[in-house]
């Protein structure tokens, strides 16, 4: 074996091989979606330095095959050895981790939520903007879809991207340089006793769990009941009690997204700038654009996560400044990536007919609505409401082994849903803000579930925008219909947005100047929250454990999912049918330990890779995926090293799926297990008719 260590001292990388002290561990532990550290003992001797913090450490094997690479963690520890004939000496306790400590230094950004894409797509989105140059990938296996991740800002890159692997039942590591993520059981070493590679006597397994065959899963708080409140106005009333309280996101989804361009450059963690003319800056006025190449999609400011046209959503592009020539969209949802016109399906079109700059709003592609003319000078807000009545509009993605040994997939639907679409401009110079100026107000017809959210989409545009903020404030939405007129859209939001009404609580609230009139109807459309759960039940186990109707064939477990987080009570249903398809399959539930010397082994072993045992004195066969690999280095010529290899299937140790017993307080559990689907939401319900004494109702479906 041969260690390797570059101090950056001006050496180079210098051999301290025979520094290793014999007699102490010289050890590499690899565990499944973590960091490898290595860690040894060494006495350096004369002409060798101290290891210093954050110098480089290789280990190879007597074949040049690297077994670690990484940095060191720490000043090493220095202890006491004994006197020589110049003092004290002194041993070395090395301490290294591999590679990616240098990006777990780094911050994670808090809007890295990745929607409706790939393993691979999420990772790249969670080493943007890292400052650490070089790093390579090996990505192209990591195809499983990720329907809803969050990065959390408080964990490291290590441990974000350890759970997003865990998701999706890959197995990541960054070894010199080259960052890889593959399926688990991409490699298969094969262990068969009457081959010779399989030493009984050093293997140990056993089934770590029972069977259960009937499973309830809880999640987080959902959106329950669809609900439209009808209100009377007498002229006078501006506040309005609703019966129950609305679902509301969590308060760190409300403001997905915020900039206001103050930095020295454009945030790599939030936004993907395509500009190959440099026509993008940041300055005094925030984010400028001056040109393009002609077409749409040629000069774009689109953000890096995607975002779920779910609720209702408040998207805006605030402090806008036109120029003299400009052409392009501005504050742009889109269906695609290549962020075309006839992709756009909702935005700002910004054209200059006749040498006069106009705003339109385009729609699913087509000018629809008023347009507008801004005056030269003045900064305007581009504003976008979105409603749609669903606020889950994709469902979670859990991975299972299949009955082939394959990967088998629950969930990650695309979710149908209707919607609705406001956009105005709002005139903001010298920080006044006027009324708001509808220029579309209308549906959409077929909302994509996930779009791609783009500020700034430049034809040939010359702009400069102030700021740019995304706000999600759950499936609500207000309409009023004077007496003898049709509906309109009551804008929630503040008064500086020039809003119509507001909502706290359970009470809804409008300003002054928009007090509903004498016998004006306000329908107030929102649903109510539960916590989402779900049980499910396999019947055919159930069955095979009653041993023909002579024992008790159901085995139940209860409990929670952490991750991936089941954000509804269909999500919950997939979370159980994965977790069924694992703990009604016997093999899923082996555990346990192997030992064995590179001398017998048919390569290096990582965690992810998956031991074929076969074993004919046992009549077993099995295969064994492994989590954590000790490696014990001897100084020896040849090397030896000693691995010792600790396996667990899904069932017996928690991979894809993270759970925990028991259930939170309050929630309310099903009776028992779901045997036949649901009816379908009367999601498309609605009241056509109000008077004094008779209500209409639409079902919306036959």
């Amino acid at each position: 074996m041969k260690l390797i260590i570059d101090n950056y001292d001006g050496k180079g990388p210098v051999d301290y091989s025979s520094a290793v002290v014999a007699g102490h561990p010289f050890r590499i532990v690899r565990q499944l979606n973590e960091p490898v550290t290595c860690a040894a003992t060494l006495y350096p001797g004369p002409g060798r330095a101290v290891p210093a913090r954050n110098g480089r450490v290789l280990v190879e094997d007597d074949a040049g095959n690297l077994l670690f690479t990484g940095y060191v963690a720490t000043e090493p520890a220095l202890e006491l050895a004994g006197q020589g004939t110049a003092g004290a000496v002194y041993q070395v306790q090395l301490s290294a981790i591999s590679d990616d400590i240098l990006l777990s230094r780094q911050s994670v950004s808090q809007a890295s939520i990745s929607r409706g894409i790939t393993a691979a797509q999420a990772v790249q989105a969670l080493l943007a903007g890292s400052p650490v140059p070089g790093i390579q990938q090996s990505l192209n296996q990591a195809v499983q879809n990720v329907a809803f991740y969050e990065a959390e800002s408080g964990r490291s890159w290590a441990q974000n991207t350890g759970s997003l692997a865990n998701a999706t039942r890959n197995a990541w590591r960054l070894m010199n340089g080259t960052l890889t993520m593959l399926p688990v059981g991409s490699v298969t070493h094969s262990l068969n006793e009457a081959q010779g590679t399989l030493s009984p006597a050093a293997l140990s397994l056993a089934m770590a769990r029972g069977v259960a065959n009937d499973v309830t899963v809880c999640g987080v708080a959902e959106p329950d009941a669809y609900v439209t409140e009808f209100f009377q106005g007498d002229g006078t009333t501006v506040v309005f009690n609703l019966t129950r309280k609305p679902y509301l996101p969590a308060a760190k989804y409300r403001r997905p997204l915020t900039d206001l361009f103050e930095g020295p450059a454009i945030d790599p963690q939030l936004w993907n700038c395509n500009d190959p003319g440099a026509a993008v800056t940041l300055g005094a006025y925030g984010l400028t654009c001056a040109g393009g190449a002609g077409y749409y999609g040629s000069v774009t400011l689109s953000a890096i996560s995607k975002i779920e046209l779910g609720g209702s959503l408040v998207l805006e592009t605030g402090a806008v400044q036109f120029g003299q020539q400009t052409a392009g969209i501005l504050n742009g949802l889109y269906s695609s990536e290549q962020m075309l016109e006839q992709d756009c399906l909702a935005g700002f079109l910004i054209t200059q007919p006749n040498g006069t700059v106009t705003i339109s709003p385009l729609i699913n592609g087509v000018v629809s609505g008023s347009s507008f003319t801004p005056v030269t000078g003045h900064l305007y807000t581009l504003r976008l409401r979105f409603y749609s009545n669903e606020m889950q509009r994709i469902l979670q993605a859990y991975y299972a082994v299949g009955t082939d040994g394959g990967m088998a997939l629950f969930g990650s639907d695309y979710l149908n849903a209707t919607a609705c679409a406001v956009l105005e401009v709002q005139d903001v110079t010298n920080g006044i803000a006027g009324a708001p100026v509808a220029l579309y107000s209308g549906s959409i017809a077929g909302p994509a579930s996930i779009c791609t959210y783009a500020p700034l989409n430049s034809s040939y545009l010359q702009c400069s925008i102030g700021n740019v903020s995304v706000e999600q404030m759950g499936p609500l939405w207000v309409t009023g219909t004077p007496v003898g007129g049709s509906a309109v859209v009551s804008r929630l939001g503040t008064a500086a947005q020039g809003a119509d009404c507001t909502l706290s609580q359970q009470k809804l609230q409008f300003y002054p100047l928009s007090t509903p009139k004498a016998g004006e109807i306000i329908a107030v459309s929102y649903r109510t929250s539960r916590r989402s759960v779900a049980r499910m039940a396999n019947a055919a186990s159930i069955a095979s454990e009653s041993n023909g109707g002579k024992l008790p064939g159901t085995s139940c477990w209860v409990g929670t999912v952490s991750s991936p987080v089941p954000r509804s009570s269909a999500d919950c249903e997939n979370a159980a049918s994965a977790i069924l398809a694992l703990a009604t399959d016997r093999a899923a539930a082996w555990s346990g330990k192997y030992t064995a010397w590179n001398a017998e082994l048919q390569g290096d072993i990582w965690p992810g890779d998956v031991l074929a045992v076969t074993m004919e004195s046992a009549s077993l066969t099995a295969n064994l995926v492994v989590r954590t690999v000790q490696i014990d280095l001897s100084s020896t010529s040849p090397g030896l090293a000693k691995y010792e290899i600790a396996f667990a299937n899904d069932w017996a140790e928690q991979l894809a799926i993270k759970s925990s017993p028991g259930v939170p307080d309050g929630v309310w559990l099903p009776d028992a297990p779901q045997s036949t689907p649901p009816l379908a939401n009367l999601d498309a319900l609605a009241i056509t008719s109000v008077t004094g004494s008779e209500i209409q109702i639409a079902a919306g479906v036959t």
